[in-house]
């Protein structure tokens, strides 16, 4: 077989292979996007809105049964597989799709960094719960132990590297599809509206809740254009870029 037929088949193949596989990287990725914010954040801090002055009073409202019980770190567990179904779809696509290709190693990357450690501080949080409400040690005993252990590096290094690594995910795989011809280069720049918003003073309440209805904007728009893309691509197949093309990688 010479090379030139090698190729010829390879490339008949991605024809029929790829465009199945942009559809559902793509499908996974809007998904993901979309839960991930809305079950990490926002739906948890609709769920309870109790500012608690210290760490020590949230632990006892805990220990006393007073916080709803655990639906908030399901959601949050939700939301966490969410980043990751994110960062692989989005990820993949960018990464099939040869342009922002760079971009989108790291973004999976990271995304799946920050989806593992916001897991490992759930389990973290739940352990302790656990220990709050079912230890015969005492209530202050118990709410004492719970602060010691939230100060430890086992639980603030996964914490930052969660969150922190939550919005970077977000960004680059933002800048991986801009890169990609998906999504405008204003997408990515609304996710600097977050950090911006914390200068401007604002009520406890609205201070929690104006970042995170403003970091759901651009994952929506992020949404709304992966589907879009499906649904054009499944009306003319030809639009699906393929392995076997020679345009040249870009990064």
């Amino acid at each position: 077989m010479t090379r030139a037929t090698f190729e010829e088949g390879a490339g008949a193949v991605s024809e029929v292979i790829m465009p199945g596989f942009d559809s559902v990287m793509r499908w996974v990725g809007a998904i993901g996007i979309t839960l991930a914010p809305l079950c990490v954040f926002l739906i948890p801090l609709l769920m309870y809105p109790q500012n608690f002055a210290t760490p020590a009073d949230q632990f006892r409202a805990i220990a006393e049964g007073s916080t709803g019980g655990y639906a908030g770190q399901v959601m949050q567990i939700t939301g966490a597989v969410a980043l990751m179904a994110a960062a692989l779809g989005i990820g993949g696509l960018t990464i099939a799709r040869r342009r922002g290709r760079t971009l989108g190693i790291i973004g999976l990357v990271t995304g799946a960094v920050a989806a593992i450690s916001i897991l490992v501080v759930l389990g973290f949080e739940t352990a302790v719960a656990v220990t709050l409400i079912s230890s015969s040690m005492g209530t202050d005993a118990a709410v004492a132990l719970a602060v010691e252990l939230y100060g430890s590096p086992a639980f603030t290094i996964p914490l930052l590297v969660g969150l922190g690594g939550f919005m970077v995910a977000l960004l680059i795989l933002a800048f991986a599809l801009w890169r990609s011809r998906v999504v405008p280069i204003v997408v990515p720049l609304l996710f600097l509206l977050p950090l911006l918003v914390t200068f401007i003073p604002l009520p406890a309440t609205a201070s929690a809740l104006v970042p995170n209805l403003l970091m759901l904007v651009p994952c929506l728009w992020i949404s709304v254009q992966l589907v879009r893309g499906r649904l054009r691509s499944a009306a003319s197949p030809a639009a699906v870029p393929v392995a076997g093309a020679r345009d040249p990688v870009e990064s």
